[in-house]
């Protein structure tokens, strides 16, 4: 019989690590990652390891005396690296050849915590940190790999430095870049062609991954990193900000598409018809009414903030100050002002709140808006109905985990909060 190859061996151990029943890693959810691999021989490695791109490099004669198990076990850690994006992130605290020791070995202990000891290869994770001076030794488990390594190496959590551009050989990090972005001596470059897995595949294997993960080990049952990084990929969550701007673009830009016919201006194709007089078009600048919540419950901060954004959003696709006016509202609607910036209006108010009369009187001006944002906590009675032939963004200003009150459905609801 033929000598198995390294990649016979490979390919066992990746079987073993998917399939399920007695002896078996029984982690089906990892296939599309494993097999994502590519595989790499070389000599320059002394076990197993990976780099960013996805490319395994393995020792032919190392992998030829390993036991399948243990091949696995060295698979499916490195997997890990990859899917918690373990590079990419140390990348962004700045990590290099002089502190890819300390954030190895807090990378190590995510893993570990994530396999427990029976999939965690040898040494440990725990091991390995305890010989970085044992700072890690009763280190609370759950913690993000960023606060493991402001622990070892004694850098604030959110320290950048320069990293360092050029391969180098890092001791005793023996899992290669994909644990901490520093290229090795013994990797090749990006755009060697032997194939690698991009920065889009990757992210769409993640995401395939975490499907698969949570529906093996259910939703929000899976404490620490690998938990928060399944739920961070499937329910991502983006910063209201962007949010509340991304509304205000698109309300405006509805109305900026259209386009009304005008005699004051001669059609571009009238001497195509001679004498036939035939209208020309223009397209509207965009009217904006804000109406602004300035009852005593309404927090200054987050109303600033809001107004801010509302602001750079309307400013960003070129509606001039001139096309938006201020209502300021509590029970009753104060000065209606017409202002170069929302956030420069002067809210008079502070009493309750009846956002109808405020919402009324926007719909009811003339010339008549074509976008009413409106700013408030929610705690107001609403119209019916839509102000006819108006869009209605409504941004929802509270604080992190307070329980907001419903809004309208013809209204596009978007919910700004303060962090604790």
């Amino acid at each position: 019989m033929a000598a198995q190859t390294s990649a016979d061996r490979i390919a066992a151990a990746k079987l073993w690590a998917i399939s399920t029943g007695s002896g078996a890693a029984n982690l089906p959810y990892l296939a599309h990652a494993l097999y994502a691999l590519v595989l790499v021989e070389s000599d320059d490695v002394d076990r197993v390891s990976a780099d960013e791109h996805w490319r395994v490099y393995v020792n032919p004669a190392w992998v030829a005396t390993i036991e399948v198990p243990e091949l696995g076990r060295e698979l499916i850690h490195l997997t890990w690296h990859l899917l918690l994006d373990h590079a990419s992130r140390a990348a962004g605290m700045g990590v290099d050849g002089t502190t890819a020791a300390a954030w190895h070995a807090a990378a190590e202990l995510t893993v570990a915590e994530t396999l427990g000891a029976d999939l965690t290869p040898a040494p440990t994770a725990r091991e390995a940190a305890a010989a970085r001076g044992g700072r890690l030794r009763n280190a609370r488990a759950g913690r993000a790999v960023e606060e493991h390594y402001a622990l070892l190496s004694g850098l604030p959590a959110a320290a950048r430095g320069t990293p360092r551009p050029e391969p180098v050989r890092v001791p005793g990090c023996w899992c290669g870049s994909c644990c901490d972005g520093v290229a090795r001596t013994s990797e090749l470059p990006a755009n060697a062609d032997v194939g690698a897995v991009g920065r889009v595949d990757a992210d769409l294997v993640r995401h395939h991954v975490a499907i698969e993960f949570q529906q093996a080990t259910g939703v929000g049952t899976h404490a620490g990193e690998a938990g928060r990084w399944a739920k961070e990929i499937l329910e991502p969550t983006i910063p209201w900000e962007t949010l509340l701007a991304r509304a205000v673009r698109r309300a405006v830009g509805w109305t900026s598409g259209r386009h009304e016919q005008t005699w004051a201006r001669p059609s571009r194709r009238t001497s195509s018809s001679p004498g036939v007089l035939l209208p020309g078009w223009r397209r509207p600048v965009p009217r904006v009414a804000m109406v602004v919540d300035t009852s005593a419950s309404i927090d200054d901060r987050l109303l600033g903030r809001a107004l801010g954004e509302v602001d750079g959003a309307l400013t960003g696709i070129g509606v001039p100050g001139t096309a938006v006016t201020v209502l300021a509202c509590d029970t009753a609607v104060g000065p209606v002002r017409r202002v170069r910036r929302a956030s420069e209006a002067a809210l008079v108010g502070g009493g309750g709140t009846d956002l109808r009369v405020g919402i009324q009187a926007a719909a009811a001006a003339r010339p008549r808006p074509d976008l009413v944002c409106v700013l408030t906590d929610g705690h107001t009675p609403w119209p019916a109905a839509a102000p006819p032939g108006v869009a209605v963004v409504v941004a929802m200003l509270g604080r992190a985990g307070e329980q907001l009150p419903p809004t309208p459905r013809w209204a596009l609801r978007v919910e700004c909060r303060l962090p604790d």
